[in-house]
C-alpha cells in the first residue's frame, strides 16, 4: 500500500515543481522578520468577540504542523490525543470533548468555509495556511456550525495571487522523521487562479514493543489540495476546492502501569494499526458589493477509519483460565459522510454605522460504525464453556444527524463610541439510530430544537482602548450512543449553556503593545460527558451531568519590544465543576449499594487549572533568527472521580533559522526538556466484571503519553 501511494505522490510533487518553474522569476520575496505568533492587533475585539489570530508563517515545518499544536498559543485551550493525533479532542473554558466519536462537539471548526461538524475528522494536517482564527464563546449567530458553546476555530488556506509563487520545504529529524511540502499557485488567466499543495511525512515510532524489540507506533501521511478560483468581476469570487488526506499509523501509544515497563516501553502481542482516509470537496461563491454581501458554501466530506489495537494491554497471546484472562483486540471502523449547505447575506461596505448578517445552514451526516471486541484465542462462556476463537463481539450502528438553522446578527454604532449588537438563532437537530449486537437492538429517533439569543455592547474609551461585554446561549444537540449497551442507555439529552464575558482590549505605546483581558462565566445544564462501557472498554457512551459551571480569566499580550525582539504571552485560569452529576448507566452496572457513580462537587476532568504560554522572536545579525516558546499546562484530573491526576508540566520548543533572500535553513527542538506527561487517559477500573462493585486500583487508568523530545532540521524556499 505504501509503495502504491509513493508512486502516486511522486508525479503530483513533480507536477507542482514543474508548474512552479514558470513563476520563479516573477517573485520578489526577500528576507524578513519573524512575525508574532499571536496577532491581537488585527483581531476585531470591538465586535464583542474574544478573538486570537495565528499567523500562517508560524504554521510550518518545525512549528505548528497539526491541529493539536495550536494549543501552545491559546489560553484555556487544550487539545488531547485520541487514536493518536488523528482525532483531536478539545478542552476549552471548562468544556471537554470525549475521546470517542459519541456526542456533540464543544467547538465548531471551519476550513475555508467548510464546516467540520463531527467529532472524528478534525485531525487534519496544517499546511499552506494563511491564518487560523479562534473565536471564543458561542458563535451561532455568525456561523452555521457555531452553536457549540466553546467557540469556532476558523482555518483559512492561502489563495492564489496575481503572480505565480512556489514554496517548497523538506525536513528531517529524530525517529527517522522526514517531511516534504510543496505549493504552487498563480493565475492561469486574468480571471482564473490555481493552487496546488502537497504534503508527505513519515516517522518511525518512539514506542518500543519489548517482546519484539520493534518500534510499533510509526506514522505516514499523504495529503493534497487543489483550488480553482474564478473571479469574473471585482465583486465575485467562485472557488472550487478538493482535498484528500491519508494516514497509515501503527500502535496508538498507550501505557498501562500494571503491565508496561514505561510510557515508551510496552508489552503487546498485537501491535495494531490505525488507517484513516478523508476527502473534502467544496464549492463556494462570494459577492462583496457596496450595499450587499453574499456567500454560499456547498460541501461534501467523507472520513473513514479502520482501527485494531491490543485491548488486554499485555503480551499474553492465550487465555489463562486460572485468573479469567482473555486476550482482547479492540476494533473500530467508523465511516462518516456529510453534506452541508450554508448561505449568508449581509450588509456591504457602504454603511459602517449599521451592520447586519442573515444566514441559513443545513447539514446531513450519516455515520456507519462497527466497533467492539475480538477475542482471537477464544472466550469463556458461563453456559457453553470455552469457545475457541476468533470470537467477535461487535456492535453495528447507523446514525443519522440532520441539522437545520436560521441565524441573524446586527450591530449599531452610536456617536458616543458605544456599539450595540444583537443576534438570534433557531436550530433544529434530528437524530436517529439503528443499532444491533448479540444481546439487543435499538431503533429510535428524536429531535431537539432551541432558540439561541446573543447580546453585546462595546464602548471605545479612546483610540486605543475598548471595553466589551457579551452574553450568548450555547447549544449541543442530544443524540444516541452507538455502543452496545442497554436500550435504556442509548439516548442522551441536549446541553444548553449561558455564557457571559467581560473584556478589555487595548493598544498602547504607539501601537507596539496589544493586550486583551477577559473574564468569563458559563452555566451549563445537561452538560454532556462520556463514560467507558463498564463491560467493554472498547466502547463508550454519553450521559448528561445535570448541572455544571465554569469561570475564569484570560490575558493575552504581544509586544514589539524593539526592531529585533517581539514577545507574545498568554495566561488562562479556569475553575470548572460538576454541580450535580450521577452516572445512572454505571449505577445500573454497579448496583444501588455500590459507590463510584456520584460525581457532584468534583472538578471536571481534562480541564487544566491554567495554561501559560510565552514566546520570544529574536532577530539576530547575519540573517539569523530564533523563536523560543514555553507552553505550560496546569494540573488536571484524568477521571470524573478526581482520584488520578496529571501534574502540571511545561513544554519548551525552539527554532533557529538562517534566512536569506527566498530560502531558509533551520533547526528545531520540540519538548526540549523531554517532559513526560499524559495527553489523555482512559479509566478502565470498572472493567472487572467478576466484581464490578470493587473498582480496580488506580493503576488501571490507561495513559496516552505525550510525545518525547525531538530534534530536526530542514530547508524551505519560495520562488
Amino acid at each position: 500500500m505504501k509503495k502504491g501511494k509513493q508512486i502516486l505522490f511522486a508525479p503530483v510533487m513533480a507536477g507542482l515543481f514543474a508548474l512552479g518553474q514558470a513563476g520563479w522569476a516573477q517573485s520578489d520575496e526577500a528576507a524578513g522578520e519573524l512575525p508574532p505568533v499571536m496577532i491581537l492587533s488585527e483581531a476585531p475585539q470591538a465586535e464583542f468577540r474574544s478573538v486570537t489570530l495565528l499567523s500562517g508563517d508560524t504554521i510550518t515545518l518545525g512549528g505548528i504542523q497539526e491541529v493539536r499544536d495550536i494549543q501552545t498559543l491559546l489560553p484555556n485551550f487544550t487539545v488531547f490525543d485520541a487514536n493518536n493525533t488523528r482525532m483531536p479532542k478539545f478542552s476549552v473554558r471548562g468544556l471537554r470533548e470525549n475521546s470517542f466519536g459519541a456526542g456533540q462537539a464543544a467547538i465548531g471548526m471551519y476550513v475555508d468555509g467548510i464546516p467540520y461538524t463531527d467529532m472524528m475528522s478534525r485531525g487534519l494536517s496544517l499546511y499552506d495556511i494563511d491564518h487560523i482564527e479562534f473565536l471564543r464563546g458561542p458563535q451561532g449567530t455568525r456561523f452555521g456550525a457555531g452553536a457549540a458553546p466553546g467557540g469556532v476555530v476558523n482555518v483559512r488556506t492561502r489563495q492564489p495571487g496575481a503572480a505565480w509563487r512556489t514554496t517548497a520545504g523538506l525536513g528531517f529529524g529524530e525517529y527517522n522523521t522526514e517531511e516534504y511540502r510543496m505549493n504552487t499557485s498563480g493565475p492561469l488567466t486574468e480571471q482564473i487562479g490555481l493552487s496546488l499543495s502537497g504534503l508527505y511525512n513519515d516517522r518511525e515510532g518512539f514506542v518500543t514493543n519489548l517482546p519484539t524489540g520493534q518500534e510499533i507506533d510509526g506514522r505516514e501521511t499523504f495529503a493534497g489540495r487543489l483550488q480553482l478560483v474564478l473571479t469574473p468581476s471585482d465583486a465575485w469570487a467562485i472557488r472550487l476546492t478538493a482535498s484528500n488526506e491519508s494516514h497509515d499509523d501503527g500502535f496508538v501509544p498507550t501505557y498501562s502501569p500494571l503491565t508496561d515497563a514505561g510510557p515508551y516501553r510496552v508489552n503487546r502481542d498485537v501491535p495494531g494499526y490505525v488507517d484513516t482516509d478523508v476527502s473534502t470537496d467544496g464549492l463556494s461563491a462570494d459577492f462583496s458589493g457596496e450595499h450587499l454581501s453574499f456567500s454560499s458554501v456547498t460541501a461534501f466530506r467523507n472520513w473513514e477509519q479502520d482501527l485494531k489495537q491490543d485491548f488486554d494491554f499485555t503480551a499474553i497471546p492465550q487465555p489463562v483460565a486460572e485468573i479469567g484472562f482473555l486476550p482482547v483486540i479492540g476494533v473500530s471502523q467508523p465511516d462518516v459522510e456529510q453534506v452541508s449547505q450554508e448561505i449568508r447575506l449581509g450588509s456591504g461596505d457602504a454603511d459602517e454605522t449599521y451592520q447586519w448578517s442573515l444566514g441559513a445552514y443545513y447539514a446531513d451526516r450519516a455515520t456507519d460504525n462497527v466497533s467492539g471486541s475480538l477475542y482471537p484465542a477464544g472466550l469463556f462462556h458461563p453456559q457453553f464453556g470455552f469457545i475457541p476463537g476468533p470470537v467477535p463481539d461487535y456492535t453495528t450502528s447507523v446514525l443519522s444527524d440532520e441539522d437545520t438553522a436560521l441565524y441573524w446578527e446586527s450591530s449599531f454604532v452610536l456617536e458616543n463610541g458605544l456599539t450595540l449588537t444583537g443576534g438570534l438563532r433557531y436550530q433544529n437537530s434530528e437524530r436517529s439510530i439503528n443499532r444491533s449486537n448479540s444481546s439487543n437492538s435499538v431503533s429510535a429517533s428524536d429531535d431537539w430544537d432551541d432558540v439561541l439569543p446573543k447580546f453585546g455592547a462595546a464602548y471605545r474609551l479612546g483610540e486605543t482602548d475598548t471595553l466589551y461585554a457579551s452574553v450568548a446561549k450555547g447549544f449541543q444537540s442530544g443524540g444516541f450512543n452507538f455502543y452496545g449497551g442497554t436500550p435504556e442507555s442509548a439516548q442522551y439529552d441536549s446541553a444548553e449553556s449561558w455564557n457571559y464575558e467581560l473584556g478589555w482590549a487595548s493598544s498602547w505605546n504607539d501601537g507596539s503593545v496589544h493586550t486583551r483581558v477577559a473574564a468569563f462565566y458559563s452555566d451549563f445544564e445537561n452538560y454532556q460527558i462520556y463514560r467507558l462501557n463498564p463491560v467493554n472498554p472498547t466502547q463508550a457512551y454519553m450521559v448528561n451531568a445535570e448541572e455544571a459551571t465554569s469561570y475564569g480569566v484570560e490575558i493575552e499580550t504581544e509586544a514589539q519590544v524593539s526592531e529585533t525582539l517581539t514577545l507574545s504571552a498568554a495566561l488562562g485560569l479556569v475553575n470548572a465543576e460538576f454541580d450535580s452529576y450521577t452516572d445512572n448507566v454505571l449505577r445500573g452496572a454497579l448496583g444501588p449499594m455500590a459507590a463510584g457513580y456520584e460525581f457532584g462537587g468534583n472538578d471536571i476532568n481534562f480541564v487544566p487549572e491554567y495554561t501559560a504560554n510565552v514566546a520570544a522572536h529574536i532577530q539576530l545579525p547575519w540573517n539569523l533568527s530564533m523563536l523560543w516558546e514555553v507552553h505550560g499546562i496546569g494540573n488536571y484530573w484524568l477521571d470524573e472521580a478526581n482520584t488520578a491526576e496529571q501534574d502540571a508540566f511545561a513544554l519548551v520548543n525552539g527554532r533557529i533559522s538562517y534566512k536569506r533572500d527566498n530560502w531558509e535553513l533551520f533547526v528545531y527542538a520540540r519538548n526540549l526538556g523531554d517532559e513526560g506527561y499524559s495527553n489523555n487517559a482512559l479509566d478502565l477500573r470498572y472493567t472487572d466484571y467478576s466484581n464490578p462493585a470493587a473498582p480496580r486500583p488506580s493503576g488501571m487508568i490507561l495513559h496516552i503519553p505525550g510525545w518525547p523530545r525531538t530534534f530536526g532540521a530542514g530547508l524551505s524556499a519560495s520562488f
